[in-house]
Order: C-alpha cells, then sequence, then structure tokens
C-alpha cells in the first residue's frame, strides 16, 4: 500500500488553487501521467480505501467479522461530512423528475439528459448552491494565495463526474472523476482519516452509483470507451476493487479452502462465493449487502442470455482459486492498466494545483499542445527528456517530440535541403540512390565496378548532367531496342530456328475439315452445320438427323 504521506491534508489558506485543465492530448502523454503527481496521489487514495474496506488488516493479518462490512451494516460509521456528500448526490438524482426522458425510439441518447444536465449545473453554481450546502465551508471557501477558489478547482470534478452532456456517454473516466472529487475534499482536510475511509468506500460510492446506475437506464447512456463482451465492464471499474475488498477474509496468496479459514470469526458462512456470480438468487440477495454483486446484478438488469456469453472476463474472474483476496489483487492491476494506462479514458482527465501534472510551465506546455496538433506523427521521433512536460525543452519541443526545425529537416527530400546543410556529394550515401550513367566516370575502375570511396566533388557539379564513361549520353539511350532498330541488327541464332522447326514436326497439308468443304449433296450440308445448329458441325454435337426411309405399303395400310 502507498504512504499515507501523499493524503496528508494541505493548508488551504497557504495553498495556490487553479482551474482544472486538460493536459493529456495525445497517446505519447500518457506514460508522463503515469508519472505525474497526480497518479501518485490517486492510486494511495484508491488503495487506501481498499484496505479500509476489507475485514481482513493488510499489516497484522487480523481479521474482522464481515458482517460489518456489508452496505446494509449498521456499524459503519457514516460522518456529518460524508453523509453531506451522500444528500447531495440524492438532491442530483431529485432533479431527474425535472427532466423527463423524450419520447421516441432511440438506440443510444436521450436529449432530455442534456436538460438535466443543465439543472445540475445551475443547481451547483451561484454563492448558495447545493455545493456550499452540504460541504463544509472550511473547503470551499478559502482561495488560499491566489484569485481561485477551492470550490472553483473542485466543480470542474464533479461535473464530469455523470457522463458527457456532449457525447451522451459514461464510463469509467466519469466515475474516476468522482473518486478524485472525494479525493479532493480528503486533501483538504474535508475528511477525517481512520474514521471516513469505510463511509466513503461503500455508503458514498454506492449512492453515486445508484444515481449514474438510473441515468444510463433513463437515459440509454453510451458505454464511453468500453471494449464490448472483452471489458470488464460497460460502465463502472471501483465496485469490483472495494466489492472484492469487503469479501476478503485471506490473503491473496492463501487458498480459498476452509481448512485456511479462521474458525473463531463469526459471519464467514454467509460470505458468497466467486463463482456465485453466475447463480441469480445469489445475485438478487447480495446485491443490496456488497458493491461487486451490485455491480454483477446490474448487468443482469440490462443485458440478457448466458453470463458467460454477455460478460466472459467476469464469468474467467469467477473460476479463479485464490479467493477473494486475489481477485482483489487483480482488480487493482487491471484498474491501473485499463482505466489509468488507456488514453480513450483518461484523455478527460483534469489536472489543477491539487491533482498536479507538474513538470512545465503553462507557456512551454501549450506549445508543446500546438506543436503535437499540427504534427501528432512527430510523436516519439525525438529522444525525449522522460521527466516533466517541458523539462529541459523550449517553447517548441516536449517530451517525446523533436524540435519542429529538426523534424522538418529529417523528412525533407535531398533536393529541397540548403547545398550548405546537404550532405558531401563524395559520400557513399549520396551515391547509393544515384544511377549507374549518374556517376562519374573518374570513379569507375579497371574492371567496371564502381566500388569504393568515391571522390569528393563540390556541391556545383550537380546540377550538371553526368555523362556516361567514354561518350555523351543522348535520346537514344532512353529508347527501346525494338524503337531504334536495333534488334534488326542481331538476328536470331540459326541454330534456335532450326531447333524449334524440329520440335514443332512436320507441317500439316491438310485438314480434317478439308474433306468437308468439298463434299457435296445433302450430307456434306448436314455435316458442316447449318443455321438451326448455330453454325456448330452437326457430326460433332451429335444432332445429325438421319433422312427418314420412304413410306412402305405396310404403313399406308395402317394409316387407312
Amino acid at each position: 500500500m502507498a504512504s499515507n504521506s501523499v493524503l496528508q491534508p494541505i493548508d488551504p489558506a497557504k495553498h495556490t488553487f487553479a482551474i482544472p485543465t486538460k493536459r493529456i492530448h495525445v497517446q505519447e502523454d500518457v506514460p508522463h501521467f503515469l508519472t505525474s503527481p497526480a497518479y501518485k496521489l490517486i492510486t494511495s487514495f484508491i488503495l487506501h480505501l481498499n484496505a479500509s474496506a476489507s475485514p481482513l488488516n493488510p499489516v497484522t493479518g487480523e481479521l474482522s467479522n464481515p458482517q460489518n462490512y456489508m452496505l446494509t451494516s449498521p456499524t459503519i460509521n457514516v460522518s456529518p461530512e460524508v453523509d453531506g456528500v451522500i444528500q447531495l448526490i440524492h438532491k442530483l438524482e431529485a432533479l431527474m423528475t425535472q427532466a423527463p426522458p423524450d419520447p421516441g425510439p432511440r438506440r443510444f441518447g436521450n436529449t432530455a439528459y442534456r436538460h438535466w444536465y443543465v439543472l445540475v449545473e445551475a443547481a451547483l453554481s451561484g454563492p448558495n448552491s447545493l455545493l456550499d450546502q452540504h460541504l463544509p465551508a472550511s473547503v470551499l471557501s478559502p482561495k488560499g494565495e491566489g484569485e481561485v477558489s477551492a470550490k472553483q478547482e473542485l466543480l470542474p470534478y464533479l461535473f464530469g463526474s455523470f457522463g458527457s452532456s456532449q457525447r451522451l456517454d459514461y464510463g469509467t473516466g466519469h466515475e474516476l472523476s468522482f473518486l478524485a472529487f472525494l479525493c479532493g475534499i480528503w486533501v483538504l482536510g474535508g475528511f477525517q482519516a481512520g474514521r471516513d475511509e469505510l463511509g466513503l468506500a461503500l455508503k458514498c460510492l454506492d449512492a453515486y452509483l445508484h444515481l449514474v446506475r438510473r441515468l444510463v437506464t433513463t437515459y440509454t447512456l453510451e458505454p464511453a470507451g468500453s471494449h464490448g463482451v472483452w471489458g470488464l465492464d460497460d460502465h463502472s471499474f471501483l465496485p469490483y476493487i472495494f466489492g472484492s475488498a469487503e469479501l476478503t477474509t485471506h490473503p491473496p496468496t492463501d487458498s480459498s479452502s476452509s481448512s485456511t479459514v479462521p474458525v473463531n470469526v463469526e459471519g464467514l458462512e454467509d460470505v458468497p462465493k466467486p463463482g456465485d456470480v453466475v447463480k441469480s438468487l445469489v445475485v438478487e440477495r447480495e446485491r443490496l449487502r456488497n458493491l461487486y454483486f451490485g455491480a454483477i446484478g446490474f448487468i443482469y438488469d440490462v443485458k440478457k442470455g448466458p453470463f458467460w456469453e454477455h460478460s466472459p472476463i467476469l464469468y474467467d474472474i469467477s473460476g479463479v482459486q485464490g479467493g477473494w483476496g486475489k481477485i482483489n489483487k487483480g482488480m487493482i492491476k487491471m484498474f491501473n492498466a485499463e482505466v489509468l494506462g488507456k488514453f480513450p479514458v483518461v484523455q478527460h482527465f483534469r489536472f489543477g494545483s491539487i491533482f498536479s501534472w507538474g513538470g512545465s510551465t503553462d507557456s512551454a506546455d501549450t506549445a508543446t499542445i500546438t506543436h503535437r496538433t499540427q504534427a501528432p506523427h512527430a510523436g516519439g521521433l525525438g529522444t525525449g527528456t522522460g521527466s516533466g512536460a517541458g523539462a529541459g525543452s523550449s517553447a517548441s519541443s516536449g517530451p517525446g517530440t523533436r524540435a519542429l526545425e529538426n523534424l522538418m529537416t529529417s523528412t525533407a527530400a535531398p533536393w529541397t535541403r540548403n547545398p550548405a546543410q546537404s550532405p558531401t556529394i563524395g559520400s557513399n550515401t549520396d551515391f547509393t540512390t544515384r544511377a549507374a550513367w549518374g556517376i562519374p566516370a573518374s570513379t569507375v575502375n579497371q574492371t567496371g565496378s564502381t566500388a569504393g570511396r568515391f571522390p569528393v566533388e563540390s556541391s556545383t557539379s550537380r546540377t550538371a548532367p553526368r555523362p556516361l564513361p567514354g561518350r555523351e549520353p543522348s535520346v537514344e539511350d532512353a529508347r527501346a531496342p525494338w524503337a531504334t532498330g536495333e534488334a534488326d541488327k542481331h538476328p536470331p541464332s540459326p541454330d534456335i530456328k532450326q531447333a524449334t522447326e524440329a520440335n514443332l514436326g512436320p507441317k500439316r497439308t491438310s485438314s480434317p475439315d478439308s474433306k468437308l468443304a468439298t463434299m457435296e449433296g445433302e450430307e456434306g450440308r448436314l455435316r458442316r452445320g447449318s443455321v438451326g445448329t448455330g453454325g456448330v458441325r452437326v457430326a460433332e454435337t451429335g444432332d445429325l438427323k438421319k433422312k427418314s426411309p420412304p413410306p412402305t405399303k405396310a404403313d399406308d395400310m395402317i394409316q387407312q
């Protein structure tokens, strides 16, 4: 678990706040984010809440009653500060009654969601907003040493927690924004360590998930950045982390067999098994008591068919033999890779003074962003600094990029370069793309080879045509042999002609059809073909009609 020194509250009166802005614009910015102070703060906050939500103490190994870590447990301490955030979420959920969904069939994105989002912005803005009513004044009031207040820095994270009003979607990036909102209040001293962790990880997150799931189903919000069936979940990730932590009763390295479970701890018999996610009765029983099964239950609500078919990743996880502790450890690793490490997810995350990008000034970073937007293929071509954005670079370059003038020089064609900067004409590199008649005659040795080092020439000689060894080039050099009459000067060998005639054999003097051409009478006409057979020889088609014999006297008597 990360050190809690990162989560120590700051003094708002001595802090300079800033409006959060986007810093992740291209894929090359993600590696810097993974080394930024913001990333360290987010991961430390997740690990701190995860350890607090588990009945198994990760340090001492002591196991508490798992029933005290259920969502319905009365022993969970919900402080006034945590309850204020929960009531704020309930007030925002109540605004949905003022924005009913528009009628009409549609697959994704009911435009009435934008109306609800406008209501939320109006309710959270202003001097006496819902944020001022439900959060401590010590968190929102101080302006610190600058003109920006703490409320102005926290609001963008809360606005980004409920989906995108422009794209009409919701995903794990918006869930990450809500986690940043809670973490920002923690850093500003709005929560108390050792008291509010369990209330935040279970009660507060459960209220938030209830709101966003209602938004998804009411306004048919599209999954943002979903991997389809090959993703863990279309919308959420945190309930799988904290939900599996609720059910962890032994370390991930131990077996889940009953021999390793302490017998002196109550409530262990009611802990569901990972494989119970495919049992609808168990899911319905546990979805109100556990975040993990609550997320599984929502999948059953919105998806039909076999569970292994529409959620193969969760189905595979249900077969893990290491118990909930191993699943919890794997969920944290997957969150780091599939959420924090994915550009489509973190590109909308904003950075300010609490979640610091670190490293560079705004002017240098703006120039880097402009350069990358105009030439996105330049990412990764330069040497890179490996540190903060813009560290050790000018305004025209950034981490992982090359200066603009160097990039233009490296991609320019040889004939567009400045002669003063062109390579030496006599260098081996310059002659590798030159045609044979473009090599100076003095460079050809006695054997006709051009191997070896070429003499150095002046750059002005490149503009003049280079003569072939021994004569001047002419138009005849570019003509084909049959266009210049050269082919007639070299007749084929007599041996080849005699061999060809021998292979062909004796010449034919007549063909089988020559007899048909001289045949006269009715038989010749039928064998040569007629209009009725399309010009094809009737003898070959098998349609030759024999001439009927004349009727006999017996036939005449039968007809009479």
